[in-house]
């Protein structure tokens, strides 16, 4: 197991489109929580994303409202660190107002991708306790198709950086630093993986892998022009023995 903590790549302008993401996240779900059980799944049934409502051009909102529901706590805090550990300098090469666009987008284009495949190759899940359902009725939530548009952002415009991993040797644990596009691309193998099973034997285990892998390839594409884009740039040292110009803000 392991789980991302942070990266060497800072900043020198505060993050406040990410931040805000952050705030609006958690306070949604606070509102969902402070309603009981009953009132949390109204919300994820009303505001969630539902794959047959969006092909018959119903509901078209619940594609942006779905990115900021979460079906609990881990749910939430798992996406959150993410978006807390990359977002913030992907936001600084993108721009506060750029970067707020590609967020929506990267969210959009992740649910697409979660619609296309459902009406293509999914079949009846057999979802836990519960009888067999038709994944196109199945409500998707989350900021993780989002999320992984700035992971595949990341992935392109840092790929040296250093990401600090927590994992454990011999049940202890440690922190090492891996450089970005080592630890991106074995999330991205992990969710081709994974969505493959799903589509294959149907396995449910309550995660949209192929939003995700939606999600990152449009925010690998998106983030091509800004790869190349010149700006006044500092050297950092990232991940030994190579170095990576960031820009300076």
């Amino acid at each position: 197991m392991t789980i991302p903590v942070g990266d060497t790549l800072r900043v020198r302008k505060v993050p406040v489109v990410t931040w805000f993401l952050i705030f609006l996240n958690v306070l949604v779900f606070i509102y969902m929580m402070s309603g009981g059980t009953k009132f949390f799944y109204s919300i994820v049934m009303k505001y969630g994303m539902i794959p047959a409502y969006i092909v018959r051009g119903e509901r078209l909102y619940t594609l942006i409202t779905s990115m900021f529901i979460h079906g609990g706590l881990l749910h939430l805090v798992g996406n959150m660190v993410y978006l807390y550990i990359f977002g913030d300098n992907v936001e600084a090469k993108m721009g506060r107002a750029t970067y707020l666009l590609f967020y929506i987008l990267s969210g959009i284009a992740a649910a697409f991708m979660h619609i296309f495949v459902v009406y293509n190759f999914a079949r009846p899940i057999a979802v836990p306790f519960t009888r067999a359902a038709d994944p196109r009725y199945i409500p998707c939530v989350g900021a993780s198709g989002a999320i992984s548009g700035i992971l595949g952002a990341y992935f392109v415009l840092y790929p040296l950086a250093g990401v600090r991993v927590l994992t454990f040797y011999f049940f202890f644990p440690v922190v090492i630093t891996v450089p970005a596009y080592v630890f991106l691309g074995l999330w991205f193998i992990y969710q081709l993986l994974m969505g493959t099973l799903s589509i294959a034997y149907g396995y449910f285990s309550g995660v949209a892998f192929w939003a995700h892998i939606g999600g990152f390839l449009f925010g690998m594409i998106a983030a091509l022009p800004f790869r190349f884009r010149r700006r006044r740039l500092r050297r950092y040292v990232i991940y030994y023995p190579r170095y990576y110009d960031v820009p300076v803000y």
